[in-house]
C-alpha cells in the first residue's frame, strides 16, 4: 500500500511541477490554451504521458508528441518521441541512464507507456504502448539565433528529447454509439475551431458499413486524382490527406486499425468506404469531389512547433493527426454550372460571361492577374492572387499556372471534371479554350498581358495553406491551383506599344483590347502539332 501511495505521490508531484514552470511566460493565452499543460495548445489539446517502471509509475505533460512512423507502416517496432522542458523526472532519467549503462543490451529494463490526449478534461484518444525502450536521448537549447538574442518575444528553451522503440501498440477504436449500427445514422463533428480565409471550410462525410461520420478537417490536400496520364509524378489512383488535431472519432479510427492489421498483406479485404468532400462557404457549397472505394494509406500523429517559440509563449503547440487515403474511383458534383446556364437548351441559350468578384488580398505595390476565359458556350473572368508562368523557351508548349481560393467558378470548374475522364492527350485536345491573362495596376492599365490559345487543364490540385502550428492560432486558407498547357502564345507588352500610338487614341489598354478572340494574329506561337505535344 505505501508502495503504491509513493507512486501516486510521485505522479502527482511530477504534474504539479510541471504545470507551475512554463506558465508564468505566457501573456494573455486564453484559458482553453493553458488549460492542463501551461502552454498554448491548439484546440485546448494536450497529451498525458504516464510511464510504468518496474519500480514506479511516472506523469509527465510533454507538450511535444511525434508518432515518428507511420501507423499503416508493416513495421516490427514502433517509435515515438517526446518534447519537453528539463525538470525533475527521476524514474524516467533513470531509464534513461540505465539504457546508456546497458546499449549493448537494447531488451533491458522494457517498461509501459499510456498516452492520453485530453480535451475538455476527457480522454478524447489514448495510445497504449507495450515493452518500450529507450532509443535515444539528447538535452538541447531550442533558439532562433539572431532573434532568441535581440527579441523579448522570444528567448531559450532548454529542453529533454527522447526517443522510444515499443515491441506493440493497443488498436485506437474507440466505444461505438449504438444509434450507428442501428439507424446508420451519421454523426456530424464540428466546425473546426479556426479561422478560415472568407470561412472556406472542408468536411468530409465517411460513410462505412457501421454507419457515417461526417468531419470537418482544417487541412485538406488532393494528392492526386486530376492529373493527366504521363506526367512525371501522375497517379491514377485517386487520393487525398486530412489533418486536425487529434479527435474522438470511432468510425474512423476504426478504419486505421484495420489498415495496420491489414498492412503488409497483398489484398485488404473489408477496409473499403465512401468520401465525399464538400467545400463550403457560409451556407454554400463551392465544390464537391466524391471518392469511392477508399481505404486509409497512411496515419500519423505528430506535434507542429517552432523551435523554441512554444516553450517561451510567443507561440504554441498543435497535437495533430494527418491521415491519407487512397480509392478507387472519383467523380465531381456541381450545381453551379447549370443554374449559370438556366433552363435554355443548349443550342438556343446565348453565351454567357460570368465575372467574379475581384479578391481582397494584398498586392503591395504590383498588378493584379486577371484571367478571361473563352470556353464555346461563354466567358469567365476571374481575378488570381498567384500566376505563374511556365519556362516558354524550353518548353514545345505553352504552359502557365494559376492559384488562388477556391471559389465559385463554374465555367472553369467544368472544364476540370471534363477532363477527369480523359485518359489521353489526343483525347485532351477536344474542348479546348484561349485565356488572356492581363497584369493590371490599381488604376486599372495594363501592364503586361500574354494571350493563350487552344489551352487545356493539365493538373488540378486543391490544399490548405498553412504556416506549420502558426495556422492552428492564425487561421487557414483553402486554395486551388489550376495547371494549363496551349499550343498558342502571344506576349503583349501595352507600355512599348503606347510609345507608338497616335495621339489621337488613348494609351490606356482594358483587358479585352488585348487581342481579338475571333481570329489569331500572325505573330502567335503555335505547337507544331498534336503528335509532337504527346512526345
Amino acid at each position: 500500500m505505501a508502495a503504491k501511495n509513493a507512486m501516486a505521490l510521485t505522479a502527482f508531484c511530477m504534474v504539479a511541477a510541471f504545470l507551475a514552470g512554463p506558465a508564468a511566460g505566457l501573456d494573455g493565452a486564453s484559458a482553453q490554451e493553458e488549460a492542463g499543460i501551461g502552454y498554448k495548445m491548439a484546440d485546448g489539446i494536450y497529451g498525458v504521458f504516464t510511464f510504468t517502471f518496474e519500480d514506479g509509475v511516472e506523469t509527465h505533460l510533454f507538450p511535444v508528441f511525434d508518432m515518428g512512423y507511420d501507423l499503416v507502416e508493416n513495421r516490427d517496432l514502433l517509435g515515438f518521441s517526446v518534447e519537453g522542458v528539463v525538470g525533475d523526472a527521476p524514474h524516467l532519467h533513470k531509464a534513461l541512464d540505465e539504457a546508456f549503462r546497458h546499449k549493448q543490451n537494447p531488451r533491458y529494463g522494457s517498461f509501459e507507456v499510456d498516452i492520453d490526449f485530453i480535451k475538455d478534461g476527457q480522454a478524447v484518444r489514448t495510445l497504449a504502448y507495450h515493452g518500450c525502450r529507450v532509443d535515444d536521448y539528447k538535452v538541447r537549447t531550442l533558439a532562433d539565433d539572431y532573434e532568441s538574442y535581440m527579441s523579448s518575444k522570444t528567448g531559450f528553451a532548454i529542453v529533454d528529447h527522447m526517443e522510444f522503440l515499443c515491441a506493440g501498440l493497443s488498436p485506437m477504436t474507440g466505444e461505438a454509439n449504438p444509434d450507428w449500427q442501428a439507424g446508420h445514422t451519421a454523426t456530424v463533428f464540428g466546425p473546426a475551431p479556426y479561422d478560415f480565409s472568407e470561412d472556406i471550410r472542408t468536411s468530409v462525410l465517411f460513410e462505412f458499413d457501421e454507419g457515417a461520420e461526417q468531419i470537418e478537417f482544417p487541412y485538406f490536400e488532393l494528392t492526386s486524382g486530376f492529373e493527366e496520364e504521363g506526367e512525371e509524378d501522375g497517379n491514377s489512383t485517386p487520393s487525398f490527406s486530412v489533418e486536425g488535431t487529434i479527435q474522438k472519432h470511432p468510425l474512423l479510427n476504426k478504419a486505421i486499425d484495420i489498415a495496420r492489421n491489414a498492412s503488409g498483406y497483398l489484398t485488404d479485404a473489408g477496409v473499403d468506404f465512401e468520401a465525399t468532400v464538400k467545400f463550403t462557404k457560409g451556407g454554400d457549397v463551392l465544390r464537391t469531389l466524391e471518392f469511392g472505394n477508399c481505404r486509409v494509406s497512411a496515419a500519423k500523429m505528430s506535434t507542429l512547433a517552432d523551435r523554441e517559440e512554444g516553450f517561451t509563449g510567443k507561440s504554441g503547440f498543435a497535437i495533430v493527426e494527418a491521415i491519407g487515403f487512397q480509392c478507387i474511383g472519383l467523380s465531381t458534383a456541381d450545381t453551379s454550372y447549370d443554374g449559370l446556364r438556366g433552363d435554355a437548351p443548349v443550342w438556343g441559350a446565348a453565351k454567357t460571361v460570368n465575372v467574379l468578384s475581384p479578391h481582397e488580398h494584398p498586392l503591395g505595390t504590383g498588378p493584379r492577374a486577371v484571367a478571361t476565359f473563352t470556353f464555346d458556350d461563354g466567358v469567365e473572368v476571374i481575378d488570381f492572387p498567384i500566376f505563374r508562368q511556365g519556362d516558354i523557351l524550353a518548353k514545345p508548349n505553352p504552359t502557365f499556372e494559376l492559384e488562388g481560393l477556391v471559389r465559385d467558378s463554374p465555367m472553369l470548374h467544368k472544364r476540370v471534371d471534363d477532363n477527369l475522364a480523359l485518359t489521353s492527350t489526343a483525347v485532351a485536345n477536344t474542348g479546348l479554350f484561349n485565356v488572356d491573362v492581363a497584369l493590371v495596376r490599381g488604376d486599372g492599365q495594363a501592364v503586361r498581358g500574354f494571350n493563350y490559345a487552344d489551352c487545356r487543364v493539365s493538373d488540378y490540385a486543391v490544399k490548405s495553406q498553412r504556416d506549420k502550428e502558426e495556422s492552428y492560432f492564425k487561421g487557414f486558407a483553402l486554395s486551388n491551383t489550376f495547371d494549363f498547357t496551349c499550343r498558342g502564345y502571344h506576349p503583349n507588352n501595352p507600355a512599348y506599344d503606347a510609345v507608338f500610338a497616335t495621339h489621337d487614341k488613348a494609351s490606356t489598354v482594358s483587358t479585352l483590347d488585348l487581342r481579338s478572340t475571333d481570329a489569331w494574329g500572325p505573330g502567335f506561337y503555335a505547337a507544331a502539332s498534336a503528335a509532337e505535344e504527346e512526345e
